[in-house]
């Protein structure tokens, strides 16, 4: 016999996530914005750091993944609140 509490329930449909934006235009730059071409250095410097990353090792696609994404993220915001221009 099993206690009513432990069974198991149907999988229902997950509910869908609320898309975030990198950027809302006309907004003011966030406080960890950083100039343009520091951006383009970071960028530059994580892709000279994965440029050899083993695609078959899970671990360094990870690594690889999140560092360009944050570089990604950098030059986006960068771009979108130019401040010496």
């Amino acid at each position: 016999m099993r206690l009513p509490f432990l069974r198991r329930r149907p999988p229902g449909p997950l509910p869908a996530a609320a898309p975030v934006p990198l950027h809302t235009p006309g907004s003011t730059p966030a406080p960890g914005t950083v100039p343009l071409t520091v951006a383009l250095r970071i960028a530059r410097e994580a892709i000279g750091r994965h440029k050899d990353a083993n695609i078959h090792s899970r671990l360094d696609m990870y690594f690889a993944a999140v560092d360009l994404d944050h570089a990604a993220r950098l030059l986006v915001d960068a771009l979108d609140h130019p401040q010496d221009r």
